[in-house]
């Protein structure tokens, strides 16, 4: 803390900022770390292949690399089959629900034929009954 007496016995008390980067002093922050520069060419590694693409990602433990690299003829195949393999179990479940709906459908179907050939009968039933009385 800075403290300053002013002429008519006023005492002003000052602190030092908490945010560094916004005190009074115009200097600029000097770099914690320094780049380091690699030539075209002179990197090794995974870095320097085209056929990835580097990620850095920062996260609360630390900093990770990340390489994505174009997947191999046994990734495709791999893929392709989980995909074929989804697709099996996802035709054999609608054929089963087809399966199952078809017997529920005509039996449906012939609930309605026989109802319509029982109310027939029953008409012819009932006229009888009532030409009979």
């Amino acid at each position: 803390m800075r403290r300053r007496r002013v002429s008519s016995g006023v005492v002003i008390v000052t602190s030092e900022p908490h945010i560094t980067a916004m005190s009074d002093n115009n200097h600029p922050e000097r770099p914690r770390q320094e780049p380091e520069i690699i030539p075209p060419g002179r990197g090794g590694g995974a870095q320097n292949d085209l056929s990835a693409v580097f990620i850095r990602v920062e996260e609360r433990d630390g900093v990770r690399r990340v390489y994505l690299r174009r997947p191999g003829p046994f990734s495709i195949v791999l893929a392709l089959l989980t995909l074929g393999l989804v697709a099996a179990v996802v035709f054999v479940l609608l054929a089963g629900v087809v399966l199952i709906w078809i017997p529920i459908v005509v039996g449906v179907i012939l609930l309605a034929l026989l109802s319509a050939s029982l109310r027939f009968y029953w008409q012819r039933l009932r006229q009888w009954w009532a030409g009979r009385g």
